[in-house]
């Protein structure tokens, strides 16, 4: 064990998290549902979701046999909801191909959906306390400064190069509290802005520190240039407030969830209800009756909402390809993205306000 990992131990005895609901009665199927879900997510966000997600489906059995809406809708606050798809396409295949038994090498872990290198040696480190390095932000961060790469250009290392620091840095045994404790040391003493340097352990020797070039360490990403998107929502009622609802494709960031439906640019609510043989008599129409601007990614998208509002029940109304009507009350068990609800609801307000 080198310098670097003694150090990090240490510090971990004391500060680790030792805490966290996927720590307690640890498994292998624990631990890889609590990597998913904090990838892009923060500790503090994932605590409030993991117990609910793991009740509902305790093991990879139960998730294997659920829906996709039962599997979305425990999802549902979360965000990135290609995760939740990807837990349960990997529940499939754990059950299927390894008769419910994770593999314990990094390439099998690799191969799932959802699972790339970095989560692979997570897993086998906390589930099994196997060596295997990790390389999330946290830890891409400690070693950036440590070493004094991958800050300004003259610095700048390759991928397989930041690895094979990691690489050098995990310790052949007790690598699940190494990994746990790198991770803390990341996330709460070497952060991103006003880390505690002062009382690092390893600020005698960490290349940013002495050359008091912390900001510098990591380099942040240029800019990606914003593309400027106009989403043309239709909320469609029945006289109860049945939203219709449409699937989306197989691609982009809602993949295969239901969604409301969307108008194509240069049409009016009325002839896009005829498109989708809808009738258009005996509606309330509220064209572009709220517009809202917000960032998803690299999209600046504004979203001007119109409403439709049928005086008849759903059932004597069509039910277009791709759509459903879905009661109301309903809305919350089908796993919809949290911007879809909003949306609905914002609809059904301005309809009862008028």
């Amino acid at each position: 064990m080198d310098w670097f990992s003694a150090q990090i131990l240490q510090w971990g005895r004391v500060h680790s998290r030792t805490d966290l609901p996927w720590q307690q009665r640890r498994s292998p199927y624990r631990v890889w549902v609590s990597e998913i879900m904090l990838q892009q997510t923060q500790v503090a966000t994932v605590i409030r979701y993991f117990d609910q997600f793991t009740g509902r489906f305790p093991d990879v059995f139960s998730l294997n046999r659920a829906t996709r809406e039962d599997v979305l809708s425990a999802w549902h606050g979360l965000g990135y909801y290609r995760r939740a798809l990807h837990l349960q396409e990997t529940a499939a295949v754990i059950v299927n191909k390894y008769s419910g038994q994770f593999p314990r090498t990094i390439s099998e872990l690799c191969e799932l959906p959802g699972i790339g290198r970095s989560t692979a040696g997570a897993i086998l480190a906390a589930a099994w306390n196997e060596t295997a390095p990790i390389l999330d932000a946290n830890v891409r961060r400690v070693l950036s400064r440590f070493h004094g790469v991958n800050g300004p250009d003259s610095t700048r290392i390759t991928e397989s190069m930041l690895w094979e620091l990691a690489e050098s840095h995990t310790p052949q045994e007790n690598c699940r509290n190494y990994n746990q404790a790198i991770m803390d040391f990341g996330a709460i003493w070497c952060t991103r802005t006003n880390p505690r340097c002062s009382k690092c352990p390893l600020s005698s020797k960490c290349s940013a520190n002495k050359n008091d070039q912390i900001a510098e360490f990591p380099a942040r990403k240029r800019a990606t240039s914003v593309h400027a998107t106009i989403l043309r929502a239709c909320i469609v009622f029945d006289q109860h407030f049945d939203s219709l609802l449409r699937q989306r494709g197989a691609s982009g960031v809602y993949a295969g969830m239901w969604d409301t439906p969307e108008m194509p640019d240069c049409i009016e609510p009325q002839a896009f209800l005829r498109q989708m043989k809808l009738p258009t008599s005996g509606i309330f129409l509220f064209d572009s009756v709220h517009t809202e601007t917000y960032r998803i990614s690299n999209q600046r998208v504004s979203e001007e909402l119109s409403i439709a509002k049928y005086s008849v029940p759903s059932m004597e109304l069509y039910i277009p390809a791709n759509t459903r009507w879905t009661p109301y009350r309903s809305l919350k068990n089908i796993g919809l993205p949290v911007r879809t609800m909003q949306r609905i609801q914002i609809a059904k307000t301005l309809v009862e306000s008028k």
